[in-house]
């Protein structure tokens, strides 16, 4: 694990409040570690909504977030922390395979240690035991 990285990751931890970049860019992190470090774009997506709708916001503030992620998603390629390849994905519904953006991570160690305890993690992965 590079330091590099690590020290990305803090800055970034400690420029969330910034603005809707950055945050969203934390909970693009928060939403892989969920999905153990990689996730089609629409599972991401998927799981990014469940994390807003544990956090209360409502539908204007999911749409900016929304709007944010290419910006978010750039910020985090850039700094070392995530990987976005477009792949094709099996798709029963369309007959065949589909092209769709794959994004992981190689450092789901570092998200682990520096997500630990958090609430809103712990939340989500509440709810979805409760089904």
């Amino acid at each position: 694990m590079s330091g590099g990285v690590e020290q990305a990751l803090r800055d970034l931890l400690r420029s969330v409040n910034r603005g809707i970049i950055e945050k969203t860019a934390v909970d693009i992190l928060k939403a892989l570690l969920l999905l153990y470090g990689s996730a089609w774009e629409g599972d991401l997506m998927d799981t990014l909504a469940g994390l807003w709708s544990i956090r209360g916001m409502g539908l204007e503030e999911m749409g900016e977030a929304e709007a944010a992620i290419p910006e978010a998603e750039k910020l985090l390629v850039d700094r070392g922390l995530i990987k976005i390849e477009k792949k094709y994905r099996a798709d029963l519904g369309e007959g065949g395979p589909i092209l769709e953006k794959f994004i992981s991570t190689d450092h789901l160690f570092l998200l682990m240690k520096a997500f630990s305890g958090d609430i809103e993690l712990d939340k989500f992965r509440y709810q979805m035991m409760q089904g």
